[in-house]
């Protein structure tokens, strides 16, 4: 009877305890990661743990956990008062991400025209679709659209190992997509992402892989002149 007892007292409530803690604490995790891809952290803004917290309605322990993983992943870097800001970019370091990304997400793209669904053809659609709708409305808020109809381009190829690579290098581009909106607007890339669109449709590898060469070319040579202009050569 004393080790039914032990053991009942044991064990979490409904046996969910443990997973909600995990959950929360992925949720931080991938909810903070997912603002620095989409471009929703600016260069030089600043985020402490107490702030974040407050953003995602949390307590600190997943804000502090989710950080402790992003500066292990040099996705953020650690400043002596404890706070976290984005890595400090160049115009060198940014061209070499920008000739990993053509190769690889250049090559993602052509893979995804052969493997792409019907439903996942029809979210791209959908995405690119309320990225039009939010360039209307005249919110900055199609940022993270734009990295959605990325990545669902890029998981349609069906290449785990290449798709963290991929999230790897939009940890360190992400924040510098606003150069772009600010100094050349949408509408070139809103162009792109409708030829990716009708080469997935066709199944055309050649063209797909055209279109988001384009994309990423265009939108660095934005960034590029504004790292340069900045001195950050």
């Amino acid at each position: 009877m004393a080790v039914a007892a032990v053991r009942t007292q044991d064990r979490p409530a409904f046996g969910l305890a443990k997973l909600e803690r995990e959950t929360l604490h992925e949720r931080a995790y991938d909810e903070v990661k997912k603002a620095i891809m989409g471009g929703a952290i600016a260069p030089g803004a600043p985020m402490t743990i107490r702030a974040l917290a407050k953003a995602l309605g949390t307590s600190v322990m997943p804000v502090r956990e989710a950080l402790r993983r992003l500066v292990a992943e040099r996705a953020l870097e650690l400043l002596p008062n404890r706070s976290v800001t984005l890595p400090v970019m160049t115009a060198e370091k940014f061209e070499e991400i920008v000739r990993i990304r053509l190769a690889l997400e250049g090559m993602m793209a052509e893979t995804a025209a052969k493997h792409v669904t019907p439903d996942e053809l029809k979210r791209m659609t959908r995405l690119n679709d309320e990225m039009i709708a939010k360039l209307r409305l005249g919110t900055k808020k199609y940022l993270a659209l734009n990295q959605e109809f990325h990545f669902q381009l890029y998981l349609a190829a069906r290449m785990p190992q290449a798709m963290s690579i991929v999230e790897t290098l939009w940890l360190q581009i992400g924040p510098f997509l606003h150069h772009v909106d600010t100094e050349i607007g949408t509408p070139d890339f809103l162009d792109h992402h409708a030829s990716m669109l009708k080469a997935l449709a066709k199944r055309d590898g050649n063209k797909a892989r055209s279109a988001v060469e384009a994309d990423i070319g265009e939108a660095a040579t934005i960034i590029l002149a504004s790292l340069r202009s900045s001195g950050r050569a």
